[in-house]
């Protein structure tokens, strides 16, 4: 969880800073002026001059709620600026009560919300000058962040999409997967955005930026090997929604990064992006497994794991046959077209009473039926993909 400073230099900000303080709870630390400590203070003190306190609570805290006038947290906080990347979410409160600032960090930091936190906590008005958010339209660098979305794409390409979107110039979206809710299903698209059907549609239309949310690493079937190329003439922002789930199974003792190589290669061969991996998902026999754990604590995402009775599950209906066709180790392949069912296998089923593992538990991982990448295999280890399904 993101920590919170309230820091205040004045005695009716002080006041103010141990209701707001109650108010955010979770962890938030305050910080007051040592003449206005209370005993009943649950608080770090200060002295004046501010500057040191400033600079230890910036360099601490991903969000700063600074009980003074706007001019003197620009004075005092210009000389550890860096970038909107990197700084933390600042929103400055009057002495009054009476105005939250979102100062700095709007959309990245997420100092435009922490300013309605502020201003709802305290009965203010918050005060937040983002473009987007003032004009009511999205913000490109935001878009799908509460979903976990990467964005791909050069900093000044971003800027560039930004700002034809809050310029009204026409822009295009592309979604193949990801979740659907990304703006408010009651509220109509701002006019000068439009949704495509299809990629190939959205090259053709007189559009100033192009956002494309996919979870593929270039556009299939296609002779271009990006999506930039793909759409010539357009600043094109490309998002990572975490739609695939990953199916492993491995022999016991197989390192981290052989598994990793498996993946690597699977998803480069099969044109996916690990960057919208959701999850690792394995038999609840190797929950203790260290190449598996250890593989989904280097890509930052939650390990599922399934019974023997839930992964048996899946094969209900299915043929009593063989393995996966070998021609998914295709050089050229591409997880598009028809979904792939999974096959039993006689090998699990004799060591661990399974009909299989990887390819089930892709499939329980995503809520999936099918598979976008049925099992590939090395002598020690194999691999599925399953796409999230996405309501």
């Amino acid at each position: 969880m993101a920590s919170t400073a309230i820091v205040a230099i004045s005695r009716r900000g002080s006041d103010l800073a141990r209701s707001l303080a109650k108010s955010l709870g979770g962890s938030t630390t305050l910080y007051l002026e040592r003449r206005l400590l209370a005993d009943s203070d649950d608080a770090v003190a200060f002295d004046l001059p501010a500057r040191p306190v400033v600079k230890q609570v910036f360099e601490k805290h991903e969000k700063l709620v600074l009980l003074m006038p706007v001019g003197a947290a620009v004075r005092l906080l210009s000389p550890y600026l860096s970038d909107k990347h990197t700084d933390p979410a600042v929103v400055c409160v009057d002495d009054a009560g009476r105005f939250a600032v979102s100062l700095l960090s709007g959309h990245l930091g997420g100092a435009d919300q922490l300013a309605q936190e502020v201003a709802h906590a305290l009965g203010a008005t918050a005060v937040v000058t983002s473009a987007s958010h003032v004009t009511g339209t999205l913000a490109v660098d935001m878009l799908g962040q509460e979903f976990g979305w990467q964005l791909e794409a050069a900093p000044l390409t971003v800027t560039r999409a930004s700002a034809a979107v809050v310029n009204g110039d026409p822009v295009g979206i592309y979604q193949e997967t990801g979740e659907p809710d990304w703006w408010p299903a009651d509220l109509p698209l701002p006019q000068n955005l439009q949704a495509f059907s299809t990629l190939e549609a959205l090259a053709a239309a007189p559009c100033r930026a192009a956002l494309v949310i996919t979870d593929r690493r270039a556009p299939p079937g296609s002779k271009s090997r990006t999506y930039n190329s793909a759409l010539p003439r357009k600043f094109t922002v490309v998002y990572r929604p975490r739609s695939l789930a990953v199916g492993l199974g491995c022999r016991r003792g197989v390192p981290t990064g052989e598994l990793e190589k498996l993946l690597d290669q699977t998803f480069r061969r099969n044109n996916l992006s690990p960057k919208s991996i959701r999850c690792i998902a394995t038999a609840q026999l190797k929950q203790d497994e260290p190449g598996i754990l250890s593989l989904a604590e280097k890509l930052g995402v939650p390990l599922h794991c399934y019974s023997n009775q839930e992964l048996n599950a899946v094969f209900e209906g299915q043929p009593q046959s063989t393995e996966s066709p070998e021609d998914w180790n295709a050089e050229d392949g591409d997880a598009d077209g028809p979904g792939t069912r999974p096959t039993r296998s006689e090998a699990p089923h004799r060591l661990l009473g399974v009909w299989g593992v990887s390819e089930p538990a892709a499939l329980l991982a995503a809520g999936a039926k099918e598979l976008v990448v049925a099992k590939e295999k090395t002598s020690r280890a194999t691999i599925a993909i399953a796409r999230v399904r996405f309501e």
